[in-house]
């Protein structure tokens, strides 16, 4: 299947650090992407080059084969690219609907208020939060939240989603729950990279994985192959466990 998104080359220095060096990823509809390293490794700031909150150095982002490079946040959004953060960056004090209104009414297929209410509602009847739509943010639990966050980004409507570290400090529980959402938006035909620290979820919702370390792709292929590779388990854990893997 083509890809649906397509990075080719990106770069990104502030300063004298270079954070991403000349990566490279595609993702077709349908797949969820892994994208794992260890902290500072680049993960995030590609997120933000691919989402347009930070703007390359070099390189190309293409969406549905448009070169989308140079656009800036809200334009990739109306070409239906959309993401979450690690922490939810949302008003505290506004209640939960409104945010995921917001979303619809600027997203991909804007509308107006009545028919923006109405949507956001259903969406998050999807994920399960229809009974918590007028309460705040501050008054939900940090799954309810993260959730809340996710129904912002879908009622963008977007084809690529990119969701950073979406099932981190979540119970058994809750990421049984979660891993079962972001399954139901890869069969739903969404574009999904993942960044994530919890194993057990990449390996179960990712059909590949990247691994970053200083800004570099070290590796990539299926998950099993690529958390054995010595070089990976040299980035995250040191020389000494990788010489005795």
């Amino acid at each position: 299947m083509a890809a649906l998104l397509e990075v080719d080359g990106l770069t990104k220095a502030f300063g004298g650090l270079v954070a991403v060096s000349n990566m490279s990823l595609a993702v077709s509809p349908g797949e969820v992407l892994g994208l794992i390293g260890p902290n500072g490794s680049g993960k995030t700031t590609l997120l933000n080059l691919i989402a347009g909150t930070l703007r390359c150095d070099a390189g190309t982002i293409r969406i549905d084969g448009e070169d989308v490079t140079r656009l800036p946040n809200h334009l990739r959004v109306r070409r239906r690219i959309n993401r979450t953060f690690q922490l939810v960056r949302m008003p505290p004090n506004l209640p939960a609907i409104v945010g995921v209104m917001a979303g619809v009414m600027y997203g991909a297929d804007p509308k107006p208020y009545k028919e923006a209410e109405y949507e956001a509602a259903g969406i998050l009847g999807e994920l399960n939060l229809l009974l918590k739509a007028g309460h705040r943010l501050d008054q939900l639990t940090y799954i309810e939240q993260k959730r809340v966050e996710l129904a912002r980004a879908l009622a963008t409507k977007p084809r690529v989603l990119l969701l950073d570290e979406w099932l981190s400090g979540l119970s058994p529980g809750e990421l049984e729950g979660g891993m079962s959402v972001v399954w139901s938006l890869a069969a739903q035909g969404l574009a999904v990279i993942l960044v994530e620290h919890v194993m057990t979820a990449v390996r179960a919702l990712c059909s590949r994985v990247v691994v970053m370390n200083a800004g570099l792709r070290i590796a990539e292929g299926p998950a099993d192959k690529v958390l054995r590779d010595a070089e990976v388990i040299r980035a995250y854990l040191g020389d000494d466990d990788a010489g005795g893997s």
